[in-house]
């Protein structure tokens, strides 16, 4: 992986040129499942009359309870490998079959496994990182292999993603809050 903030005019062709199914901002909440808008709610009860909160403002315990099996919180780093895995909730480390939490985005993503290329994944992290904005993917995910050692080709029913940026500065986006909204695998 190269270091997100490529530029503008590049970021720019890149989302023009990716056929991912993407919204960015919260043009999204006439479509998205329940939970996905509770968990953006509550990312935007906590960020108040800010862009964006800051890590500390987002509390595990304070995420309802049934949320919190598909966050993941991913640090914003300034050299390589430049996202990685912070926190990781159970709904997400049983689909992976294993947990990442501490390592790189890259090479860990969902579908890493299966030799599945990560450049829709980290044009996700880049939009928001650079954009600061929100972004709401919609697309099949799959699920763990039998003895839960790596991804297989079976397809999870996946409500949603949504990935949204946190800063402790108020500017530099240090910080990407994401949740999907899966069938428990």
């Amino acid at each position: 992986m190269t270091r997100p903030e490529q530029g503008k005019s590049a970021l720019d062709d890149a989302i023009r040129m990716s056929t991912h199914p993407r919204i960015l901002g919260p043009a999204f909440l006439d479509r998205c499942s329940p939970r996905v808008r509770r968990i953006y709610e509550y990312w935007d009860e906590q960020r108040g009359d800010r862009a964006m909160p800051a890590r500390r403002d987002i509390d595990p315990l304070s995420i309802p309870r049934d949320l919190l099996p598909g966050i993941v919180l991913t640090e914003v780093l300034r050299e390589a490998p430049w996202l990685r895995y912070r926190l990781v909730g159970t709904a997400q480390v049983a689909l992976r079959g294993r947990d990442p939490t501490g390592q790189p985005v890259d090479g860990n993503y969902l579908g890493a496994h299966q030799g599945l290329p990560g450049d829709n994944v980290i044009l996700n992290y880049r939009i928001v990182i650079e954009k600061k904005t929100v972004v709401y993917v919609y697309n099949p995910l799959p699920g763990p292999a039998p003895g839960g050692s790596s991804l297989t080709q079976r397809i999870v029913r996946g409500n949603g993603t949504v990935l949204m940026p946190l800063s402790n500065d108020g500017d530099s986006v240090d910080t990407v809050f994401c949740f999907s909204d899966l069938d428990q695998p």
